[in-house]
């Protein structure tokens, strides 16, 4: 009785370190699609991205990029599906001590922004929860068509000359178009090497589906 108590026991304890373990990992969920301003839009929340590793890294003056990758796909039948719209876009972050603030500075094409975060919280709520994201104008969709969205998220702390790289776009010296494209060509590379990385994907919809 004891010894099946104890095997119980183990069995148990390995279960819950599973568990722990699982739930650590970086985890990307599509939360809706919607229609809204001739837009398809989605809402998406990353879960996880700041495990303890990546908060002391950035804690000690390693600045860290998060990027995202959105894409429309055509879903088509015996065929290759085909991309309709995609979109890159990252976060730079890191921390001010003297402040005691993470400093985030938002990284597209078409804008550059910043922002400051408290606390870690805050930094989640920031960066992680994404609402009303703006995918591709609903004229860009065949209403005879039927689509998804896949959406990836990678995480990784820039190397001195990747940081020299995003400043210098940051700091109004990258405007000209081979600067910015580099810049773009630096969010896609992450999605190609060995940088963290979590997937998700929508289910098929067409555009009668969406609602406003």
């Amino acid at each position: 009785m004891t010894r099946r108590i104890a095997v119980a026991s183990l069995l148990a304890c390995a279960v819950l370190l599973a568990a722990t373990v699982s739930s650590s990992q970086p985890l990307l969920s599509i939360l809706s699609l919607y229609n809204e301003e001739d837009h398809l839009c989605v809402d998406f929340y990353l879960k996880n991205a700041f495990e303890k590793e990546v908060l002391s890294s950035i804690r000690n003056g390693v600045p860290t990029l998060l990027s995202y990758q959105v894409q429309v796909w055509e879903d088509r039948a015996n065929w290759y599906d085909q991309v309709v719209k995609t979109t890159n876009y990252s976060y730079k972050i890191a921390y001010d001590n003297w402040d005691s603030v993470y400093c985030v500075d938002a990284i597209a094409q078409d804008r550059k922004e910043t922002g400051r975060a408290s606390n870690i919280a805050d930094l989640i709520h920031l960066l992680c929860n994404q609402k009303k994201f703006k995918t591709c104008p609903i004229t860009d969709l065949n209403r005879n068509a039927s689509y998804y969205v896949t959406i990836k998220a990678a995480i990784q702390s820039l190397s001195a000359e990747k940081i020299k790289e995003v400043e210098s776009w940051l700091g109004g010296r990258g405007d000209d178009p081979k600067q910015a494209g580099g810049l773009l060509g630096l969010m896609v590379d992450i999605f190609t090497s060995n940088a963290k990385q979590v997937e998700a994907k929508s289910s098929v919809f067409a555009l009668e589906a969406l609602t406003r």
